[in-house]
């Protein structure tokens, strides 16, 4: 008679729990491969790996599964003196609320509104990138020229450095 897909997923799981057992010992995975019965130590490292995720993920859940229960405890303890108006236990009852629905993801996902400003070729910012490039070729050529480009006398009209800009004529 033919396996079932279950029946094959929990026997690889068992096998993965066997090689993860295995490797907590210490054991290399070309060993947990020839013991567990698997062609080489890559599939043991990856069935290890997987052991590894859900055991994890099993841990998240019990301790989800625990926080809600006594989540639930807490509430019932209070709930009917909310019910009656008291406003400490309304306050508790709706802090209770509040975690749960944090726990579980049940709260509407906050909007988030975002401005991006793409800049592309041709811009003012890329013209005047361009421009003071041109402005520092020009300052370099003539301080290799013996200039001193900062000197006062001689300075053209609307530039305080005594450069003028190339653009301007």
């Amino acid at each position: 008679m033919a396996r079932t897909h279950g029946k094959r997923a929990e026997e690889a799981r068992e096998k993965e729990a066997k090689a993860l057992e295995l490797r907590r010992a210490g054991v290399t995975y070309d060993v947990i491969a020839a013991q567990v019965g698997w062609a080489d130590a890559a599939t043991a490292n990856k069935a290890v790996r997987r052991a590894i995720a859900r055991s994890m993920q099993d841990d998240v859940e019990a301790v989800r599964e625990i926080e809600l229960d006594r989540l639930d405890r807490l509430e019932r303890s209070v709930w009917a003196n909310a019910l009656q108006g008291d406003l400490g236990s309304v306050r508790a009852v709706l802090n209770i609320m509040e975690r749960r629905a944090k726990m579980l993801g049940i709260d509407a996902p906050a909007k988030v509104s975002a401005e991006v400003t793409a800049y592309q070729g041709g811009t003012d910012i890329d013209r005047e990138v361009e421009r003071l490039a041109e402005t520092l070729a020009l300052l370099d050529s003539q301080r290799q020229n013996g200039v001193d480009p900062t000197a006062s006398k001689g300075q053209p009209e609307g530039s305080p450095n005594g450069v003028a800009h190339l653009g301007d004529s």
